[in-house]
C-alpha cells in the first residue's frame, strides 16, 4: 500500500521583502539524500502543543551526518500508520516546508520504521537565503527545513529588531519557540533587545513574559534575565513568595529566596520549627539547619531523650559531628550518664579520651 503524508507549512514570498532575488547556485539543484528510522512507541506528549503526541524521525546523511525531525502522531495516523506496533511495506510520505520537500520511502515492522529520504530544496527559498548568506550549504537548507525555519518566520523576527541572524541562531530560536510574538511580549514587559542566547534561555526554563508579570505583581520588578531564570529553575514562584511573607519574611531578595528553595526551606518546615519553639530563626538559620539535617523529627527525638533545650547553633554542631539519637543511646549504654550537649559533641570528636576516663 502506498501511503502519502503531506505536512504543508509553506509561506509565500512577498515581493519587495527583506529577501531580494539572487542567482541560484548549485545548492538549490543538489538534492540531499540519506536514510531514516523511527520507533512509533518512542513518542511523547508536547506541553506546548495542546498535549498532542509527537514522534521523532532520526535521519542520517550519506556523509554520516545525523539529523532529527519531529512529527505529530496524528499526521502519521492520518496516513494510515496507526498504533505503536504497526507494520506495512512500500510506505511513502512527505514533509513539505518552505525550505523544500523531504520525501520518505520505506517500511514498518512492528512499529519500527526504516527507509530512505531525499530532500529537494525550494529554489525560491534558497535564493532568499543566499541573499542573506552567500556561504549557505545544502546541509544548512536541510536543517532549516527540518526545523521549519520559513521566510515568514525570519521576516517576522527581523521586524522585531533581529536582522542578520545566522543559521544556527534561527534554528535555535525555532526549536525553542522564540518567535516574533515572544520577543514582542518581552519588549512589552520591559526587556528590549535581549540577546538570542537570553531569549532561548528564558524559553527553555520557562522564565517567560508571563512569569515576568507574575514577579512584578509579587513586588520583584526589573529583575535580570539571570535572576528570572534562576528563580524558575529553583521553583521560586509567586505562591512561594506569598507563603514566606505570610510567615513574616517580608523583605527577602532573590538570592535568599533561591537559597531557601535550593535547600528545601518550605513554609511547612518553618511552621514545624516554630511549633517546636524556634520562633526567631532568620533565613540563614533556616538554610543552615536544612543543609545539616536539623529536621523537626530530629529535634523531637532529641527532646524525647532529654535534650529539648538545645539551641539552634548547638543543633547544627550535633549534626555536623554526627550526634544522633542512636549515638546518645549508645553513649548512655556505655555508662556515660548525664552528658551535657557540649559533652556529647566532645565525645563524638574525642571518644577515646572519654573512654580512657572510665
Amino acid at each position: 500500500m502506498m501511503l502519502k503524508l503531506i505536512v504543508a507549512l509553506v509561506f509565500s514570498f512577498v515581493p519587495g521583502s527583506a529577501f531580494p532575488p539572487s542567482s541560484v547556485t548549485t545548492v538549490q539543484g543538489a538534492p540531499v539524500s540519506g536514510t531514516w528510522r523511527l520507533r512509533l512507541q518512542d513518542n511523547w506528549t508536547s506541553t506546548r502543543r495542546d498535549g498532542e503526541r509527537w514522534v521523532s524521525i532520526q535521519m542520517r546523511r550519506e556523509t554520516d551526518r545525523s539529523f532529527g525531525i519531529s512529527l505529530p502522531m496524528s499526521e502519521l495516523e492520518g496516513a494510515g500508520i496507526r498504533g505503536d506496533a504497526w507494520s506495512g511495506s512500500n510506505v511513502s510520505f512527505s514533509l513539505k516546508r518552505d525550505a523544500g520537500t523531504i520525501d520518505f520511502t520505506g517500511s514498518f515492522d512492528s512499529g519500527r520504521g526504516t527507509g530512505d529520504f531525499t530532500f529537494t530544496p525550494n529554489a525560491e527559498f534558497v535564493r532568499a537565503m543566499q541573499a542573506r548568506d552567500k556561504s549557505i550549504t545544502s546541509d544548512d537548507v536541510l536543517r532549516l527545513a527540518i526545523h521549519d525555519v520559513s521566510r515568514s518566520f525570519i521576516q517576522a523576527v527581523e521586524a522585531q529588531g533581529y536582522p542578520n541572524l545566522d543559521t544556527d541562531d534561527l534554528i535555535k530560536m525555532r526549536i525553542h519557540g522564540v518567535d516574533a510574538d515572544y520577543i514582542a511580549a518581552f519588549r512589552k514587559a520591559g526587556y528590549d533587545k535581549l540577546s538570542v542566547e537570553d531569549l532561548v534561555k528564558t524559553r527553555i526554563h520557562g522564565a517567560t513574559p508571563e512569569f515576568v508579570q507574575e514577579m512584578k505583581a509579587a513586588g520583584f520588578d526589573k529583575l535580570s534575565v539571570e535572576e528570572l531564570v534562576k528563580m524558575r529553575i529553583h521553583g521560586v514562584t509567586p505562591a512561594f513568595i506569598r507563603e514566606m511573607r505570610d510567615l513574616g519574611f517580608k523583605d527577602l531578595d532573590t538570592e535568599e529566596l533561591v537559597k531557601m528553595r535550593i535547600h528545601g526551606v518550605t513554609a511547612s518546615f518553618v511552621k514545624e520549627l516554630r511549633n517546636l519553639g524556634f520562633k526567631d530563626l532568620d533565613t540563614e538559620d533556616l538554610v543552615k539547619m536544612r543543609i545539616h539535617g536539623v529536621t523537626p523529627q530530629y529535634i523531637r527525638e532529641l527532646k524525647d531523650l532529654g535534650y529539648g533545650n538545645v539551641g539552634k547553633e548547638q543543633l547544627v554542631r550535633f549534626r555536623i559531628h554526627n550526634v544522633t539519637p542512636q549515638f546518645i543511646r549508645d553513649v548512655r549504654a556505655a555508662g556515660f550518664k548525664d552528658m551535657t550537649a557540649d559533652d556529647l559533641v566532645d565525645f563524638a570528636i574525642h571518644g577515646r579520651r572519654w573512654l580512657s576516663k572510665r
